[in-house]
C-alpha cells in the first residue's frame, strides 16, 4: 500500500488523486462527527446521483418491475431544475471534464481533476509549448517530466516506474479497434524482447497501456524491479529495447505470431462468455460506460477484430510505438513527449554478504537522468534479430519413443487401464511407466488446465541441504531451456501455442501447472514440452546462481516485512525444523548445482507422477452458437417464461473419438517417458511440532520491533492441528490419546465417510473466523483485520493452525489476548446450530462458485490415486456432507486443536520509531534494517 501511495502521488501530482487515497488520513477520520457523515451522505448518496447496473440470468420485465418497486417510491432530492429529477446525458465539451474523461454532466458540481498528459513538447517557429522553451546555447536541456525518489528502510528491492498519461480513446469505430490491436501486439513483442535479454524467465519488468477506471485517463506504464546493486544494467536493458522498437519497429514474424495469439485470445472470450461471472460482466459494462466504449457481445468483438486484423500493418505498429513509448525511448530529446512521472522506490540500505553488514544505499535524480541519456542505441540488425521457432519439439523422436505398431499397443493399454466413474465423469488411467492420470471434462473455460504432481516438496530436504528442492525447481524455471532448444525458442513456442508452464513446490509436493489451448494442437504442444522437461531439462550454472540469489533476496525481504517476519518467527518457535520456515541465507550458501539437481531428480521421477487434467475434451464449447443480441449478454434472454437453456449434445462417436485422441496423446508423450533409476527422495519425514508444556513460557512467545516511519503491529498465534484426514504428528497423537479423542462421533451419520474430518475442520474454521471477526474487531474494536487458517495437509501426518490479528501497537497485546480467548472459548461456548448453518451456506456457495473454474476442479482431482483416504466420493459427496453435518460433529473437530495455554505459540511484531530488536524464544541474531552504520539487534533469551 505504501508503494502504491507513492506511485499514485507521483502519477497524479497535478490533481487531488495524488493525495486523496482510499483509506484516508487517520487524523481526519478521528475528527469526524456524526453530522459530518450525515451531511456527506445527504450530498452524494441519493438515487438521482447514481447509475444502476444489473447483470444476471433474469427476465428483463422482472428486473424493471423490481427496480420500479424499490426506487419509484423514493422522493427526488437535489433536483437540477424544479420538477426535474435528472439531467440528460451530455458528452464532449458539455461533459463534466472533457479534457481528461468523457464523463456525463453531473447534478452537482465536483472538483475538476486535471491531468498532465504526456504530449510532445516541440512546437512551431511561432508557437512553442512552455515545456519546450529551452536554450541550447546556455546548455539547457528539454524538460522530461518530474522525477521523484521515495526511500524506506524496509524495502529490499529497487523499483523504477515510468508513467505517461493520455486522454482515453473510446472504442467506437473499427479504426479505434485497429489502434488497440497495434497496442496489444507492441506490448507483447516488447515484453518478450526484454525477457530474452534478462537470461531468465523471471524478468522483473511489467509493461502496460490501458484505460484506467481509477485514474480517469489512459496510462502507459513501464515498471522495472531491480537489485539495488545492479539497477543501472537493468534499466539500461529496458530503455535500449524500448528505443530499438521505437526506431525500427517489429519483424514480420513477430507481427504474425502476436497477431495470431491475440485473435485466439479474443476467440477464447467468445467460448467463455457463458461461464464468465456476472461480476466480471458488470465491471466490463461499467468501465465501458464511463469511457464511452461501444459495448459489444464477445462474438461481435471477435468479428470486428477479425475484420480489422488484416488492415493492421507493421508500419502502424511502428508509429504506435513512437506515440506510446517515445516518452521513454527518446528520453531527453526535444521531440519526445515528457513523462507524466518517474517514481523511484528505493531502500536506504543493502546487505553485504561478505561482512554481514548493512551498507547505506543512495540513488540520485542526476544518476538516473545521466543513465537515461547515455544508453547506447542498438543497430538495426541487432534490433530485428529473428529467433527460429520450432513447429514441434518431438517430431523427429516419436518413432523412437513409441516403437512399432503404436496403435495396437495404445489400444491394448487403454482397454486394460482406463476406469470411468459414471456419476462424476472422472476418468482414471495408469500409464505404462506407472504415472497416474485423472481427468474431467468441463466447459468452464476455453483453455485446458493440467497439474503434474510428485510427492516430496520441501519435506524431502535433508538437514544439511535445506531448501535444495526449492532452489532446484527454480533453477529449471530460470533456465527455461530443454534439450537442444534455447529459452527464447521455448518462450516463442509457448506464445505461438497459447500455453504457459509454471514450476513450484510446497511442503508436501513438487508440481508443474500448465494451461493450454483446446484448439490448434495445443494439448500436443504442451505435452511435448513437458516430456522434454522430464527427460532433458537443462541444468545450467548461471540459472542456479540466479535462483540462489533470488531466494537470498527473498530471505532479506522477509526480515524487512512486518507480516512475513512475524509468521516466520512463529513457525520457528513452533517447529525446530527449517523445512517449514522461510529459507535462511546460510542454508542457501551451502547449496551447489549438484546438490539441487540431485534433490529435484529424486522427486521428478516419471513413475511417481500424478497427472490431473481439466478441459473441454469432448468439444462441447465448439458446438455452441453464440447468439448476437446487440449488446453484451450473459446468456440467452428469456423469450418466454417456459424457455429452456439450450443444451448441445455431442454425437457419441465424435465424443469417443476426442477422448481416444486425448488418451493416445497422454500415452504417447507422457507414457513414453521411461521410469528413472534415480533413487527416490525420502519424503515421509513429517515435521514435528514442539512440545509446548516442556518449554518455558518465554520460549513460546516472541516479540520483535522494526524501525519504521509508520506505526503498525501484527501478531500470529499458532498451535498443533491434524491434517485433512484427521491425523496429526506424534505429539498431536499423544495429546489426542490423552484426551480420549475419537473421530467416531456418537450419532453422526457421516463419520465413516473419508471426507468427514475435512468437512468438519472446514466448517469449524468458518465458525472460528466469524467469532474472531465479531469479537476482536466488531465488539472490542481491537483489530482492523483478523483471520484463522488451517494447514490441511494431504500427505504428511502433521499440521498447525494460525490466527492473525492486526492492530495499532498500543493495542496489539489486548488483541492477542482477545484472539486467544476466542480460540480457547469454543470449548466453553460450544458451536451453535445457527453458526454451523451460516458456515454451511458459506462453504456451499464457495463450492458452487469454484466449480466454475478449472483450478478448483484440478484440486478436486488431485490425490485421487495417491495412497490416502481420498476417492471419487470425496468429489461427488461434498454437498451431501455439508448438508448432513451437525454442530456436534464440528464441535468434536475443534477438540483436535491444541489450544491449552501451554500449547499456544505467539509471535508479535510492531513497527514504528525506535531501534529494531527481536526478543523471546531462541531468537536468532539479526541486524538492524534502519541504521546509518551496521548495528547488531538486541537479542533477549
Amino acid at each position: 500500500y505504501r508503494i502504491e501511495t507513492w506511485t499514485l502521488s507521483g502519477l497524479h501530482e497535478t490533481n487531488k488523486l495524488g493525495s486523496q487515497f482510499p483509506i484516508g488520513k487517520e487524523e481526519q477520520i478521528k475528527a469526524w462527527q456524526q453530522k459530518d457523515l450525515r451531511a456527506f451522505h445527504e450530498k452524494w448518496y441519493y438515487p438521482g446521483n447514481a447509475t444502476l447496473y444489473v447483470v444476471g440470468d433474469l427476465d428483463e420485465e422482472d428486473i424493471i418491475d423490481g427496480i420500479k418497486k424499490v426506487f419509484e417510491p423514493a422522493p427526488a432530492r437535489h433536483e437540477p431544475e424544479p420538477g426535474k429529477a435528472f439531467l440528460e446525458p451530455v458528452w464532449g465539451s458539455g461533459s463534466e471534464d472533457p479534457r481528461s474523461l468523457f464523463r456525463r454532466k453531473l447534478g452537482k458540481t465536483r472538483p475538476e481533476q486535471l491531468h498532465n498528459f504526456s504530449l510532445p513538447m516541440i512546437g512551431t517557429y511561432d508557437v512553442f509549448t512552455e515545456a519546450a522553451a529551452f536554450d541550447l546555447a546556455k546548455s539547457e536541456k528539454p524538460w522530461q517530466g518530474p522525477l521523484r525518489i521515495f526511500r524506506n528502510e524496509l524495502l529490499e528491492g529497487l523499483q523504477l516506474n515510468f508513467y505517461a498519461k493520455a486522454p482515453v480513446r473510446p472504442l467506437k469505430t473499427l479504426e479505434d479497434i485497429r489502434h488497440l490491436v497495434a497496442v496489444r501486439i507492441l506490448i507483447g513483442v516488447l515484453q518478450f524482447r526484454i525477457v530474452s535479454r534478462y537470461s531468465s524467465n523471471h524478468a522483473p519488468v511489467q509493461i502496460d497501456h490501458s484505460d484506467s477506471f481509477r485514474e480517469g485517463c489512459a496510462v502507459t506504464s513501464v515498471t522495472v524491479n531491480a537489485d539495488p546493486r545492479d539497477w543501472r544494467n537493468a534499466l539500461a536493458c529496458v530503455v535500449q529495447e524500448v528505443r530499438a522498437i521505437c526506431d525500427y519497429g517489429i519483424t514480420e514474424s513477430e507481427m504474425n505470431r502476436y497477431m495470431d495469439a491475440m485473435l485466439k485470445d479474443v476467440e477464447k472470450g467468445v467460448a467463455e462468455n457463458d461461464t464468465v461471472p456476472s461480476e466480471d460482466h458488470l465491471n466490463f459494462i461499467m468501465t465501458s460506460d464511463v469511457f464511452d466504449h461501444v459495448v459489444m457481445h464477445p462474438e461481435q468483438s471477435h468479428v470486428a477484430f477479425q475484420r480489422v486484423a488484416p488492415t493492421v500493418t507493421m508500419e502502424q505498429v511502428h508509429v504506435t510505438a513512437k506515440w506510446m513509448l517515445g516518452f521513454l525511448g527518446y528520453y531527453g530529446k526535444a521531440a519526445a513527449p515528457p513523462t507524466t512521472a518517474v517514481v523511484v522506490c528505493t531502500p536506504t540500505q543493502v546487505f553485504q554478504e561478505h561482512d554481514n553488514t548493512w551498507a547505506p544505499f543512495q540513488i540520485t535524480e542526476a544518476e538516473i537522468n545521466d543513465l537515461l541519456l547515455s544508453v547506447p542505441d542498438k543497430s538495426k540488425e541487432e534490433a530485428l534479430n529473428q529467433v527460429d521457432v520450432p513447429d514441434s519439439l518431438l517430431k523427429l523422436q516419436l518413432h523412437k519413443l513409441i516403437g512399432d505398431n503404436p496403435i495396437d499397443k495404445m489400444t491394448a493399454w487403454r482397454a486394460c487401464s482406463r476406469k470411468v466413474d459414471d456419476a462424476t465423469g472422472i476418468v482414471q488411467l495408469m500409464l505404462p511407466n506407472g504415472a497416474k492420470v485423472n481427468y474431467a471434462n468441463t466447459t468452464n473455460e476455453s483453455q485446458g488446465s493440467m497439474r503434474f504432481l510428485v510427492p516430496g516438496g520441501r519435506s524431502a530436504d535433508t538437514p544439511d541441504e535445506l531448501s535444495a528442492a526449492m532452489v532446484g525447481i527454480r533453477t529449471i524455471s530460470e533456465s527455461g531451456a530443454v534439450s537442444t532448444f534455447s529459452r527464447e525458442q521455448i518462450e516463442l513456442f509457448a506464445v505461438s501455442n497459447l500455453m504457459s508452464v509454471h514450476l513450484d513446490l510446497n511442503l508436501e509436493f513438487s508440481y508443474i501447472d500448465a494451461n493450454f489451448s483446446m484448439t490448434d494442437n495445443g494439448l500436443v504442444a504442451v505435452l511435448e514440452l513437458l516430456h522434454l522437461l522430464f527427460q532433458e531439462p537443462r541444468w545450467e550454472l548461471p540459472a542456479f546462481v540466479r535462483a540462489q540469489q533470488a531466494y537470498k533476496a527473498q530471505a532479506y525481504a522477509v526480515q524487512k516485512s512486518l507480516e512475513q517476519s512475524t509468521m516466520d518467527r512463529l513457525m520457528r518457535i513452533m517447529y525446530d525444523d527449517g523445512r517449514v520456515s522461510e529459507p535462511r541465507v546460510e542454508d542457501l550458501n551451502k547449496l551447489t548445482l549438484a546438490k539441487v539437481r540431485k534433490a529435484v531428480c529424486g522427486q521428478l521421477r516419471p513413475q511417481d507422477l500424478e497427472i490431473n487434467l481439466v478441459g473441454d475434451f469432448e468439444g462441447k464449447s465448439a458446438q455452441k452458437k453464440a447468439g448476437v443480441e446487440g449488446g453484451l449478454s450473459t446468456g440467452k434472454h428469456h423469450e418466454d417464461a417456459d424457455g429452456e437453456a439450450e443444451v448441445f449434445e455431442i454425437p457419441a462417436a465424435a465424443r469417443e473419438r476426442r477422448l481416444r485422441e486425448l488418451d493416445e496423446a497422454l500415452w504417447k508423450y507422457l507414457g513414453s517417458c521411461p521410469p528413472t533409476n534415480v533413487e527416490q527422495s525420502n519424503f515421509n519425514r513429517a515435521p514435528q511440532i514442539c512440545r509446548g508444556p516442556e518449554m518455558p513460557p518465554e520460549s513460546r512467545w516472541r516479540t520483535a520491533h522494526l524501525e519504521d516511519s509508520d506505526e503498525r503491529a501484527v501478531a500470529n498465534i499458532g498451535g498443533g492441528a491434524p491434517n485433512r484426514w484427521g491425523n496429526g504428528d506424534i505429539y498431536h497423537a499423544e495429546c489426542m490419546k490423552a484426551r480420549n479423542f475419537t473421530w467416531d462421533a456418537p450419532g453422526s451419520e457421516m463419520k465413516d465417510h473419508p471426507l468427514y474430518p475435512s468437512m468438519c475442520l472446514l466448517a469449524m474454521r468458518e465458525v472460528v473466523n466469524t467469532r474472531l471477526f465479531s469479537t476482536v474487531r466488531d465488539s472490542l474494536g481491537l483489530s482492523y483485520d483478523c483471520s484463522f487458517e488451517l494447514s490441511m495437509f494431504d500427505r504428511l501426518e502433521a499440521g498447525w493452525y494460525s490466527c492473525t490479528v492486526s492492530a495499532h501497537p498500543s493495542r496489539i497485546q489486548e488483541a492477542v489476548e482477545a484472539a486467544k480467548g476466542v480460540l480457547q472459548g469454543v470449548r466453553k461456548r460450544p458451536i451453535s446450530e445457527f453458526e454451523l448453518s451460516t458456515a454451511r451456506r458459506t462453504l456451499m456457495r464457495r463450492h458452487e462458485t469454484d466449480l466454475q473454474s478449472n483450478e478448483y476442479w484440478i484440486s478436486l482431482l488431485t490425490h485421487l490415486q495417491y495412497d490416502n483416504p481420498k476417492d471419487i466420493s470425496c468429489v461427488r459427496d461434498i454437498d451431501m456432507m455439508l448438508q448432513r453435518l451437525t454442530w456436534r460433529d464440528v464441535q468434536n473437530a475443534y477438540l483436535t486443536l491444541l489450544t491449552d495455554a501451554d500449547q499456544l505459540f505467539v509471535s508479535v511484531s510492531t513497527a514504528g520509531p525506535g531501534t529494531s530488536y527481536v526478543s523471546g524464544g531462541a531468537a536468532p541474531a539479526s541486524v538492524s534494517t534502519n541504521a546509518p552504520v551496521p548495528k547488531q539487534l538486541l537479542e533477549v533469551d
